[in-house]
């Protein structure tokens, strides 16, 4: 499947995201964030928009508005700011491998559905994409490699694979794998942990936790 790039899809209404509970009671953010600290709204309003619900992860997150914050804003810087050289369709087939080998069920069924909404992935798409079976190309095979390398065992990357890396990526452009392994490792972590609630939109879609690389 070739990496086209398509804008965000910004959803008319936002539907229910369902009455499931985290192991922590969410924060009473109101109907539209109207008790969420208000340098936080246009996040929220815009994960919300992109999405089509609200995020049970974001509710957590509000616990700690000062550390929420942040995370809103890595996250954006490193799957969407127009500065990177990487697509975001690429990212997004690389977040979905990684999480899977991190066995996040939250995070696999969120990559897998905006796999499915933006770029119009069908199964069999996200079946071949988890195998690894066919990779775009040799760029996205080495990508793949390093990422589910470092994801399984960080200190076992080996300097024959990070030279491969670094053969076919620019500096820029390795910093931006590294980087995008390294945030999803942390928020794999943290949704795992919390086997955190996922939301009715996404119901199913934890599926794809399922789907192993063949050898």
């Amino acid at each position: 499947m070739p990496l086209t790039e398509k804008a965000p899809r910004i959803v008319d209404t936002v539907v229910g995201e369902g009455e499931s509970t985290a192991f922590i009671p969410y924060p009473d953010l109101g109907e539209n964030f109207e008790n969420a600290p208000v340098h936080l709204r246009p996040d929220l309003y815009y994960y919300s928009a992109r999405m089509g619900f609200k995020l049970n992860c974001n509710k957590v997150y509000l616990h700690v508005p000062w550390i929420a914050e942040h995370l809103f804003r890595l996250n954006n810087a490193v799957m969407r700011d127009e500065r990177n050289n990487l697509s975001e369709h690429l990212k997004y087939r690389i977040a979905l491998s990684v999480s899977r080998t991190n066995e996040c069920p939250y995070c696999v069924s969120h990559h897998a559905g905006t796999l499915k909404r933006r770029w119009e992935y069908e199964d069999t798409d996200l079946e071949t994409l988890l195998h690894q079976e066919e990779p775009t190309d040799e760029r996205e095979a080495v990508a793949m490699e390093f990422a589910t390398a470092a994801s399984l065992d960080p200190a076992g990357v080996t300097d024959e694979l990070r030279a491969k890396l670094a053969a076919h990526f620019t500096p820029q452009e390795v910093m931006e794998i590294v980087v995008l392994v390294g945030f999803w490792k942390m928020y794999n972590l943290m949704h795992a942990a919390m086997a955190l609630p996922i939301e009715d939109p996404m119901s199913g879609l934890e599926q794809w936790m399922h789907v192993q690389p063949k050898a």
